[in-house]
This record gives C-alpha cells, structure tokens and sequence, in this order.
C-alpha cells in the first residue's frame, strides 16, 4: 500500500513540475522608459507604442517609466523589464553589464544617428567653449549622452575640464537643463537640439555641436526567449510611420543594429571617465 502510495505522489510531483512553465507562463510583457522627458509626455509617446506591441505580440504590454537613468539599465538588465527604450550610454552600461540584446534603433533620416548642443544664455558674452573656464554648468542626469557625457566632452575636447568650472550641478531632464541657462542658474548646459529649439525663445542659445553619435535603442532582457526577439523585433522595425514619429518627428524609421556600431560611444566614455573617477 504504501508502495502504490508513494509512486502515486511521485507522480503527482513530476507532472507539476511538468506543468509549471505553463502556469507560470507570461501573462504580460513589460516595457520600460528611462525617464528622459516628464512622465505626461513620455505616455503620451510610449503608451500607443505599447498598445501597438500587444497586438504583435498577442499579450497585454504594460508601458512603465523608470525612477532614473540607472533603474533602467537594471530593470531590463535584471528581466524586470522585458525590453525598454534607453539613450546609447545607458544601452552600453547594460549590454556590458547584463548582456542586453539589440532589437530596434531610432533613424533621422535613414541614418541611426543624432548629436547634441550646447546652449548658453542669450548675450552672456560667451561664444565658445573654452570661455566656460570659471563658468558654470548645468548637466542632465549622470548617465545621459546629451546632457552629461556628450557636453562634458566637448569642453574636455576644448581645454576645460570640471576643476576649471565654478561650479556644476546635475539638474535632471532636458527640459530642467534648458531652463537653469534660460534663468541664469547655469551659464551652459548640454541638450538635444529639439529642446534647445523649444526654449529658445526663453533665450537660450546654441554655441557648439557635437559629433553624430548612435541613436537611442529599444533592447530586450537577456532572457528572452529567440522567438519573442524575432517577433518583437520585426514588429518595431515595420512600426507605422506615423507611430515611430510619437518618439520624436525626424524618426523616418527604426532598424536593426549591431552592438559594435556603440563602440564609438564606449571610446567616449573611456575618455571621460578619469575625469570622473572612474
């Protein structure tokens, strides 16, 4: 008895554990945002986005915005995000740290590139970059391309480093940037030339132009299964048109891209990195 008693448990036990993918199989799939914009705005860009993935994927996408640049790269390194739009510097510090897989990059123009500026005060006198030696800085978040890494830089490139600032402050989104130098706050800050064009009637001006780095990304959770890559992929690349431009209006398309087309941006950062200890 107790013989056809255990063989019956045993069996009870292996077919759930049989069964136990199939119960715990995705109900859902979770798409993040690094909050480079405030959060009304990145709804308004990402929500449709996340509605158009479900019917690709035939599961519900719930659209959720990171608490900063760094709770990002973790929350799709670490699978609590399936896949997530992120800037190039955050893309690189989770495909090195976590191995993060390519799925779609942002295109202007069929080129998978943008650059950033950097703006001063309207009058302020300043007209080139070295003239920031005992000036101030306002930068984005730490780990932004255009407000931090990119900008910091640049003055690296034109003579000026931090310890010849009189100060610098890291003053969040792109928008709080722009409008530390339109209140005299900061005499400089870096930005994507589209912000640098919304305020520009507040009195900002642009001085400086970086070079053409790789564009912005959507990139999965090392996880994934191949076929949800696949399917997931394709459905960002045939995006509509019209759908891709919620992101930002010079999108002409997403494409596929390989992580060696970011080892520009790793020779950046390498750069910079003794200057900020790293």
């Amino acid at each position: 008895m107790k013989k056809h008693l255990s063989c019956a448990v045993l069996g009870f036990v292996l077919t759930g554990l049989l069964l136990l993918p199939s119960a715990q199989a995705k109900e859902k799939y979770v798409m993040g945002v690094h909050p480079y914009k405030p959060p009304q705005e990145l709804y308004k860009k990402f929500k449709p986005i996340a509605d158009y993935l479900s019917t690709k994927l035939g599961k519900p996408v719930e659209f959720q915005i990171a608490q900063s640049y760094d709770d990002a790269a973790n929350k799709v390194g670490t699978g609590a995000y399936d896949f997530a739009f992120l800037g190039p510097i955050i893309y690189v510090d989770a495909h090195d740290k976590y191995g993060v897989v390519p799925l779609a990059q942002v295109a202007n123009n069929k080129k998978p590139v943008f650059h950033g500026v950097i703006v001063v005060k309207k009058g302020s006198g300043i007209t080139s970059l070295k003239e920031l030696k005992g000036k101030s800085i306002a930068f984005g978040e730490r780990h932004s391309t255009l407000t931090h890494l990119l900008p910091l830089w640049m003055i690296m490139d034109a003579g000026v480093r931090l310890p010849d600032l009189k100060e610098y402050r890291f003053a969040g989104t792109h928008d709080n940037v722009a409008l530390n130098v339109a209140r005299g706050a900061a005499d400089a800050g870096g930005l994507m030339p589209d912000i640098a064009e919304k305020y520009k009637d507040q009195g900002i001006e642009v001085i400086a132009r970086s070079p053409d780095l790789p564009e912005h990304v959507f990139a999965a959770t090392k996880s994934m299964d191949q076929k949800t890559v696949d399917l997931l992929q394709n459905a960002l690349v045939g995006m509509d048109l019209a759908l891709a431009k919620g992101i930002k209006d010079s999108i002409s398309n997403l494409q596929k891209f390989n992580d060696k087309d970011f080892d520009v941006l790793r020779k950046i950062m390498k750069q910079v990195g003794p200057e900020l200890g790293k």
